[in-house]
């Protein structure tokens, strides 16, 4: 069976951003084929209700179809996540995985954020920093506490950008991505 995996980027990042590159090694290791996508909007600010971004994701996944990929799952970076999320919530992919999920960052609520990750109706994996002051894990732990299809990994000692940790989440996603998307 195909498989592979879209993988979005941090905000105002592009297909080559590091952590991507990494991803798309590992999963490669796992005969998990990815493709990486820069947002059209990239340098300016998102588009209205992130239609462009979204349309940005369908097109590489419907390529990946296209291409006689059986199972196709989204990933995303922090904002890439966001966007991930809101295409899963439209759309359901065989699999979506959250990088550090930018859920509610201080003082600033994201009510339709929380709305797309409760509502996953496919295999899910948020990997979060325990000290992610963008993603409190606490919002997260409530969440997936709510929804059997979410699998929460906390990463000791990070925050968003995970640091040190980052080999750990990239691992931790690419064997989660082998298990799920057999």
């Amino acid at each position: 069976m195909k498989r592979a995996a879209v993988l979005a980027p941090g905000y105002g990042g592009t297909a080559e951003q590091p952590i991507l590159q990494k991803l798309g090694a590992a999963l490669g290791g796992f005969a998990i084929a990815s493709q990486a996508v820069t947002f059209r909007t990239r340098g300016s600010r998102p588009s209205k209700d992130y239609l462009s971004e979204i349309e940005d994701l369908r097109g590489a996944r419907d390529a990946l179809r296209a291409a006689g990929h059986e199972r196709v799952a989204l990933v995303g970076r922090s904002f890439g996540g966001r966007i991930c999320a809101f295409l899963a919530e439209r759309e359901p992919p065989d699999a979506l995985v959250i990088l550090g999920h930018p859920i509610a960052p201080p003082k600033r609520p994201r009510q339709r954020d929380e709305a797309a990750l409760a509502g996953t109706t496919c295999p899910t994996l948020v990997v979060q920093g325990e000290k992610d002051e963008l993603g409190p894990f606490a919002v997260l732990e409530r969440i997936a506490a709510n929804n059997p299809r979410i699998d929460l990994v906390r990463i000791a000692g990070a925050g968003h950008d995970f640091g040190p940790g980052e080999p750990l989440a990239v691992a931790t996603a690419a064997r989660w991505l082998d298990s799920v998307l057999r």
